[in-house]
């Protein structure tokens, strides 16, 4: 009988060292010692044409010494209201954007009011830990200079005025409009460190 590791050998890169997920509802979670704390989104956000914070998308976070890279995904709810709403949004880390996390969705278009599309958004970027020195728009971060917390949120924005959409809202609930607390949809924010 063969042994496991000759099945599946260990592996020799991309080590996962710690995992840290949760909902933007206040919560506290506790891995390796270290304490992080989640926003909390109470309401839904109408977003703008200039780029704001995408409430519930912050977090502080430091990785561990051994990392080499860090994942971040910021699941959200976006709705469109006119044309599709078309949105934009961006990773900024410690008030730097990452170009390369920029995109854009949108609904089905159509004229006038269409708030029907609705769908799960998700940004994400790796952050790479192994150069000599920070190059933050292209996500690149020396580890050396990431000892202590960062800001690591997303920033969302309206193509233009004309294409509203909204983010952190659920309007349907098993064919109904959904209401009250079932009304709010809050961002769930996933980090994993890779060594």
């Amino acid at each position: 009988m063969a042994n496991l590791t000759d099945i599946f050998p260990v592996p020799t890169s991309n080590n996962i060292i710690e995992v840290i997920e949760g909902v933007a509802d206040g919560r506290t979670v506790t891995i390796n010692d270290n304490s992080y704390t989640f926003g909390n989104v109470t309401n839904y956000t109408s977003l703008s044409t200039s780029f704001a914070d995408l409430e519930g998308s912050s977090i502080a976070y430091t990785p561990p010494g051994s990392a080499k890279y860090v994942s971040y995904k910021c699941y959200f709810k976006h709705k469109a209201i006119d044309y599709g709403g078309i949105m934009g949004y961006k990773i900024v880390l410690d008030g730097t954007a990452v170009d390369s996390s920029n995109r854009h969705v949108s609904g089905n278009y159509s004229s006038g009011s269409n708030n029907h599309a609705q769908f799960l958004g998700m940004a994400m970027f790796v952050f790479d830990l192994t150069v000599s020195s920070d190059n933050i728009s292209a996500g690149q971060i020396a580890k050396s200079n990431w000892t202590s917390d960062k800001i690591i949120k997303v920033q969302a924005a309206d193509y233009s005025s004309s294409y509203d959409a909204y983010v952190n809202i659920n309007s349907w609930l098993d064919g109904n409009g959904a209401s009250g607390v079932r009304n709010i949809d809050r961002p769930t924010i996933q980090i994993i460190a890779y060594g």
